[in-house]
C-alpha cells in the first residue's frame, strides 16, 4: 500500500472490507478509494480529467493521495492506450449514460474508461468479485441489469446491445445462441 497515504489506512480498510455499499455516491467512494491505493486498472484521474477527478475527490469527501512511481507509470500508460480508443470510450460512455441513475455521474465514464481495459471490468474496476460488479450496475444502471437478464459478462453485453443498435462493432454471430463464443461468454467467472 501506498506510503502517503497510510495515516487512512484504517478508514480505508473499513471501506474495502465493509458490506457492500448500496448506494451510488458510496460506490464512487468506493471505486476512488480502490483507484487511490492501486487496486483498480484506471488510467490518470480515473479517466475522468484532473478538474473532475478533483470534483470528484470533493464529492465523495476523500483526500487526494500521492501515488507511487509504479502506480504513475501504470497510470501513464493506461491513459495513452485510452487515449487510442477515445471515440470508441466515448460512444460507449454516452449509451451508458441512457441508462444511469441521475445521482451517479461520473459513473458512465468510469465504466467506459474501465471498459476499455483488458480484464474483465470487474478486475478493471479493482473489484473483488463479478457479483460486486452486479451489485454496483443494479445500484447504478438497473434497466441494464434488467435487459442482462441471462447475465451475460458486462463488456461483452455492453458491445453486443451496441452492435444490436446498428453500431460500428461486429458481432461475431446474429445471435448468442449461435456464436462460438456463447460458454466465454455466460460463463461463470472464477
Amino acid at each position: 500500500m501506498n506510503q502517503a497515504i497510510r495515516s487512512d489506512m484504517p478508514l480505508q480498510a473499513s471501506l474495502l472490507t465493509a458490506a457492500a455499499p448500496c448506494s451510488p455516491q458510496e460506490w464512487l467512494t468506493q471505486l476512488v478509494w480502490r483507484f487511490q491505493t492501486g487496486i483498480s486498472q484506471l488510467p490518470r484521474y480515473m479517466g475522468l480529467g484532473a478538474e473532475p477527478y478533483q470534483q470528484l475527490l470533493v464529492t465523495c469527501n476523500v483526500p487526494s493521495a500521492v501515488i507511487g512511481l509504479l502506480q504513475h507509470q501504470r497510470q501513464t500508460l493506461l491513459s495513452e492506450l485510452l487515449a487510442m480508443r477515445e471515440q470508441e470510450c466515448q460512444e460507449l460512455e454516452q449509451w451508458l449514460s441512457d441508462y444511469l441513475l441521475p445521482d451517479a455521474a461520473p459513473m458512465a465514464r468510469i465504466i467506459a474508461v474501465a471498459s476499455m481495459g483488458y480484464n474483465h471490468l470487474w478486475q478493471d474496476l479493482g473489484l473483488d468479485t463479478r457479483q460486486s460488479l452486479r451489485e454496483l450496475m443494479q445500484c447504478c444502471f438497473p434497466d441494464l441489469v434488467q435487459m442482462n437478464s441471462q447475465n451475460m459478462r458486462w463488456k461483452k453485453f455492453f458491445y453486443r446491445q451496441q452492435c444490436a443498435l446498428g453500431g460500428n462493432y461486429v458481432c461475431r454471430s446474429p445471435s448468442c445462441d449461435e456464436c462460438v463464443e456463447r460458454e466465454g461468454c455466460f460463463a461463470p467467472e472464477e
